[in-house]
């Protein structure tokens, strides 16, 4: 960082005080130079130090005003005039002026040669350049470990030592914290982030600035990772390297490209492992030997049933990533399969703000079945007022639902299970059509589009649906009848009933 004019005056060595414009003093001196040309403004221009014995400094109180002015307008840095020597014993017109314009005016001691000022503008700049390049060093130190495999958690707390400022990379839409136990969110960073939110797109710029009482924040988006901020909080006392935050963004960058390729390697063999786990394709042992590696244990792990599949995919697990908790996850078709420690299930529903079903403790290996249906009868239970529903907690929210698998298997048989027989002997799809029927709040048109059929073939439909349960779709009580016989058939995952590929790991007739 350049010099200031406070700063040359704060040397003890330059003997130079202030005559006017002290409000000035946080101007930046990025060179002085000696001139005593009437217009030094030919020769120094912005960020300059006009050195002067004080010859060319006018006389007349008129031309001192127009000779400051000149200087202001042209951007100079300030004005130092040597003491006891040639310049004109009134200066009133010309101090005014430069309190008026905040334009620093020095008087500097007459032992004390102008070439010193000069060196020191010098070595400051060497200084600067050298403490620069250590901290690129030291950067460049950090990127190296970052490619070895070095925690998110530690890079961070390196980076932030390497340029002294703290340091947190935030989610843009939530403003939590991307890794694990790293430092939260200040509450006076976070109240100023919410009164104008993160917002990087094409229009907008890759760095925003913040003012804050004591300083301000950076807050720059990592690269191929828009929704990714890193903030740089910077204080009133030291100025920040703008582009060292860039090198920075770059070897973050490279920390969460190196975790995203290992947070999408683990969700695919986690993947694999819950198919083969549903399916019945592991003994005990194998099984319980594969869990360990992702630290989870059947005792205390329970089946969880999200519909909302798109915010977990096996390519890629936003909510997932930077993230230290244990879980296994499976995608099929409009909905996903979660195996996850009981702990960690409130914590998951809400970083995927969806509703969630969830089954008791899963146990041991030959209960796989069973749990998968228990996450889809608490789901069936899951809604506004209730985004997270167990297994045993069922009953709590909406009531008229069937309360176990027993039930479900009861009111699924005794209401639908004729039509269900029909479509296994003859290859229909009565149950199917009912279903969507149903969900088109028995529009004919709307749902004949949903099929793909004509009206008059959906027509046909209905009449054998309505023969086969003896129950008519003109009936509100039948109508509601069927309904609640869908929705435990949905609970029992019947392929006619279930999203497309959705796993049917126990028979439909067994609870």
């Amino acid at each position: 960082m350049a010099l200031r004019i406070i700063d040359i005056v704060h040397i003890p060595e330059l003997h130079t005080r202030f005559l006017a414009g002290e409000n000035g003093g946080g101007r930046e001196v990025l060179w002085a130079h000696v001139c005593e040309q009437e217009n030094p403004t030919r020769w120094l221009g912005e960020g300059d130090l006009l050195m002067t014995s004080g010859i060319g400094i006018p006389t007349a109180p008129q031309a001192q005003r127009h000779y400051l002015q000149s200087l202001h307008q042209s951007k100079l840095a300030g004005l130092m005039i040597g003491e006891n020597m040639q310049a004109p014993t009134g200066l009133d017109a010309l101090l005014e002026t430069a309190n008026d314009l905040d334009f620093p005016v020095l008087m500097t001691h007459y032992g004390v040669p102008f070439a010193s000022v000069a060196k020191t503008l010098v070595s400051a700049g060497h200084q600067e350049a050298f403490e620069r390049h250590q901290a690129v060093a030291r950067i460049c130190t950090s990127a190296r470990l970052a490619i070895e495999g070095l925690p998110l958690e530690a890079l961070l707390q390196r980076l932030q030592d390497d340029i002294a400022a703290p340091l947190y990379l935030i989610d843009a839409k939530t403003l939590t914290t991307q890794s694990g136990g790293y430092s939260p969110l200040p509450p006076e960073i976070a109240r100023v982030l919410t009164e104008r939110p993160l917002r990087f797109t094409e229009k907008n710029p890759l760095m925003s600035r913040y003012a804050l009482p004591d300083g301000e924040i950076f807050a720059i988006a990592i690269p191929s990772r828009t929704d990714c901020v890193l903030l740089a909080h910077q204080d009133n006392c030291h100025v920040i390297d703008y582009s060292l935050l860039h090198y920075l963004c770059a070897v973050i960058a490279i920390s969460l490209e190196r975790l995203h390729v290992d947070n999408e390697r683990r969700l695919r063999v986690g993947s694999e492992l819950l198919d083969d786990l549903l399916n019945y394709r592991l003994t005990a042992v194998q099984a319980h030997a594969r869990l360990q590696a992702f630290d989870l244990d059947l005792a205390n792990a329970c089946l969880c049933l999200v519909p909302n599949a798109g915010k977990i995919s096996e390519s890629g697990n936003p909510f997932l990533d930077n993230s230290n908790i244990p879980v296994l996850s499976r995608s099929q078709g409009k909905e996903t399969l979660l195996l996850l420690p009981e702990e960690h299930l409130h914590t998951v529903q809400h970083r995927l703000n969806s509703t969630m079903g969830c089954s008791k403790a899963v146990g041991h290996c030959e209960r796989f079945g069973e749990a998968c249906q228990e996450a889809r009868l608490a789901l069936a239970h899951a809604g506004a007022q209730s985004v997270l529903v167990r297994y045993d907690e069922i009953g709590r929210s909406e009531p008229w639902l069937p309360q176990t698998l027993d039930e479900a298997a009861h009111t699924f048989h005794s209401v639908l299970g004729a039509i269900a027989d029909h479509d296994a002997r003859n290859g229909t799809r009565l149950l199917h059509t009912l279903k969507i029927f149903l969900e088109s709040n028995r529009s004919w048109q709307k749902a004949a589009r949903a099929l793909h059929i004509h009206k008059s073939t959906l027509t046909y439909r209905i009449g054998r649906i309505e023969a086969l349960s003896k129950r008519s779709c003109d009936n509100t009580a039948d109508v509601t009848v069927l309904w609640l016989a869908i929705q435990a058939g949905k609970m029992l995952a019947h392929p006619a009933l279930s999203p497309k590929n959705q796993p049917s790991t126990q028979n439909i007739n067994s609870p």
